[in-house]
């Protein structure tokens, strides 16, 4: 299985990737990863990405997600359009749900990423939460008590994953 952990930044799309990895034994895929030097630029400088930014971005993250018939992906997926572009066959979502609060303590928080709290705003505006008819994605609700591994157990759970 293929599987996109998503949303915006501060979700703790990382961290629960890594530990979803560490319980399949699938390889983890950071998303950041692969941006551009002058994506990670304009990150940097607090100025949000454009469709044109991400296009060889996701193009990037499609070709990986192709040649691994299981990984896991930490990669915000903001839009539907974004999903589509990483839809290879046999890939499902995890979108991490985070009350905006919460996402702006951890925002706050943060140190060494180059997305910084001056982005939060436009990545909130550019989220088109999954829909209804987007059956490959779990929803999961995420509080302040709740920890990474606890996250990763309840996501394999939910896509049905048996897991360490």
């Amino acid at each position: 299985m293929r599987l996109v952990v998503m949303g915006v930044e501060a979700r703790g799309k990382s961290t629960v990737g890594r530990e979803v990895a560490a319980l399949t034994g699938w390889p983890f895929l950071d998303g950041d990863d692969f941006h551009t030097p002058g994506a990670r630029e304009k990150m940097t400088h607090g100025q949000a990405l454009t469709d044109a930014d991400r296009a060889s971005w996701l193009a990037r993250l499609r070709a990986e997600l192709e040649v691994r018939p299981d990984a896991v992906l930490a990669c915000s997926a903001l839009r539907r359009v974004y999903r589509n572009t990483l839809r290879v066959e046999g890939t499902h979502f995890l979108f991490l749900n985070v009350p905006e609060e919460l996402l702006r303590e951890r925002v706050a928080a943060r140190t060494g990423h180059d997305a910084g709290a001056a982005l939060l705003p436009s990545q909130l505006a550019t989220l088109e939460p999954p829909a209804p008819d987007e059956p490959d994605v779990v929803t999961l609700d995420v509080t302040a008590a709740d920890t990474p591994a606890d996250l990763a157990r309840r996501a394999l759970s939910a896509l049905g994953v048996a897991h360490a």
